[in-house]
């Protein structure tokens, strides 16, 4: 499988997440499986992930790698208190590592990737059938590559902290006897500080001339295209919620003199568990 077949693969299905989220869908049953969290209450998904990753970089020059991958997510909603313009909080975090080749004959590198997101969500709808939340959200996403076969300049990372928007889609139904929920999730950066060093620019030297200011890029989706989204499947198990999804987080920019494109998609499956939190201000 070439490239552009690859990143057209991913291309479709950020766009069919896209729409899934944001369209709505009407199914049918009263019961529910997965209730937002009341006020003091955190619902919280630990999972284990399983797919691949992409990144394509010209840093020093130019590579092109895949491979498979591994890691962890985890999402947890907290009740604000009540009667405050956003109700609920939701955190996700990915912690990912993938051995990825170079196709070309360019050796192979390690990759280590993350992201933490939180949002701040205000209930659009609420009724038994779907709950629809939308928000600010605060974003960031890392990476950084080892590139085995490149003793002089090894270490290539990447990312952005940037404020946007958050959409948190759930929708419940039933099948034969058993209560399920669908959820679908999407996060948008819109403005923030971007991580790219300049071309040519080694990390030795910019921590030896303290070149700092080069490697930081302000951030916009004009300059700065990414993505993070997520379908679910809640399903009962033994008293608890059985989850099953896929994530799907990429990031294209031409910062620094030099483009990138930095993307995966992993396959999740984990449970859901309900506690008492501390209290929130907001």
């Amino acid at each position: 499988m070439t490239d552009s077949s690859r990143c057209s693969d991913l291309s479709l299905s950020v766009v069919l997440a896209v729409l899934l989220t944001v369209l709505p869908v009407r199914v049918s049953g009263q019961q529910t499986v997965w209730d937002l969290p009341q006020y003091k209450e955190t619902v919280s998904c630990t999972s284990v992930m399983a797919g691949n990753m992409i990144a394509r970089d010209t840093y020093l020059s130019a590579s092109r790698y895949d491979g498979w991958a591994v890691g962890f997510e985890n999402d947890r909603w907290t009740g604000y208190r009540p009667y405050r313009l956003f109700c609920y909080g939701r955190s996700y975090s990915t912690l990912l590592f993938s051995p990825m080749n170079n196709r070309n004959g360019g050796g192979s590198t390690l990759g280590l990737g993350g992201a933490y997101h939180h949002a701040f969500l205000w209930p659009a709808i609420s009724c038994s059938m779907c709950d629809l939340l939308i928000g600010p959200a605060v974003m960031t996403d890392f990476d950084v590559f080892y590139n085995q076969q490149n003793s002089n300049n090894p270490v290539n990372g990447s990312g952005y902290l940037a404020g946007g928007v958050s959409v948190d889609n759930t929708f419940r139904f039933r099948v034969l006897r058993y209560n399920m929920a669908l959820q679908a999730s999407l996060y948008l950066p819109l403005a923030g500080v971007g991580f790219a060093p300049d071309y040519d620019q080694p990390y030795y030297f910019m921590y030896k001339d303290s070149e700092y200011g080069r490697a930081l890029h302000f951030v916009t989706p004009f300059n700065n295209k990414a993505i993070t989204h997520q379908v679910a499947l809640v399903l009962p198990f033994r008293g608890n919620r059985f989850r099953i999804g896929y994530s799907i987080d990429y990031y294209s920019n031409r910062l620094g003199g030099h483009s990138r494109n930095i993307g995966s998609g992993m396959l999740t499956i984990g449970c859901a568990f309900r506690y008492q939190s501390k209290e929130w201000a907001l």
